[in-house]
């Protein structure tokens, strides 16, 4: 007899039994494992899928203030030297998305902005603020205008006086406000921005808003058409 065969006859059966299942249980969690990773592994779609999703969440639109909710100003924009140079200079500024620009002041807009008067014969302050007094009604007709007080400033580099406001007016009753007084080379302009009495509160930081966001563009070519001497 074989020394196997002698080997098996002293192995008890139930010594027999427990090493025939453990041969054939411990492959089986190799095996196991690498089903796993299979099944966990993404196909080419999902990945593809999934970089489309992360880069659409990166794509950011720009938007103005005027596509924010909520907004409460928007940009403005206005004309002068016309008589002066061509093509005009230009003026932008950020005034309450109530205000209507080139129509007549109504209670509704709770601010008056604008842009004039004429001021194509002043190339320093002092001519632009008595320009500006003496011709402030074709801003807004009716009522006494006199300045609060007012301080020397620039605009965009300019030379420009900052003047705060108090209007009489025969038809609204007492308006407050502020103009910037501003002098250039080519011409001069006073964008102004007033409110009733009553809406101070609110209104008065929106003025001084417009005020400081005022920019001052000048054409890189430009052809004179006259300077008239004051």
């Amino acid at each position: 007899m074989s020394k196997l065969s002698k080997s098996r006859e002293k192995m008890s059966p139930r010594k027999i039994f427990l090493l025939t299942v453990a041969c054939l249980v411990l492959p089986v969690p190799s095996v196991m494992a690498q089903d796993a990773g299979d099944a966990n592994q993404p196909s080419l779609g999902d990945v593809v899928r999934h970089q489309k999703e992360t880069t659409q969440k990166k794509a950011k639109r720009v938007v103005s203030d005027e596509d924010v909710p909520g907004a409460t100003t928007r940009k403005v924009r206005g004309d002068f030297g016309v008589q002066v140079i061509i093509p005009n200079l230009m003026i932008y500024g950020k005034a309450p998305v109530s205000v209507r620009m080139n129509v007549p002041y109504t209670p509704e807009q709770k601010a008056f902005v604008w842009f004039g008067p004429d001021l194509n014969r002043c190339f320093n302050v002092e001519c632009v603020k008595t320009t500006y007094l003496r011709d402030f009604h074709q801003g807004m007709a009716g009522g006494t205008l006199k300045i609060l007080f007012e301080s020397d400033d620039s605009v965009d580099g300019y030379p420009a006086r900052i003047a705060h406001l108090e209007l009489d007016s025969d038809v609204r009753g007492k308006m407050l406000g502020v103009v910037a007084l501003i002098a250039t080379p080519f011409s001069s302009v006073a964008p102004t921005c007033m409110y009733l009495e009553k809406d101070t509160t609110e209104m008065q930081p929106a003025c001084e808003e417009f005020i400081a966001s005022l920019e001052i563009h000048v054409p890189q070519n430009y052809i004179y058409v006259q300077r008239a001497l004051h």
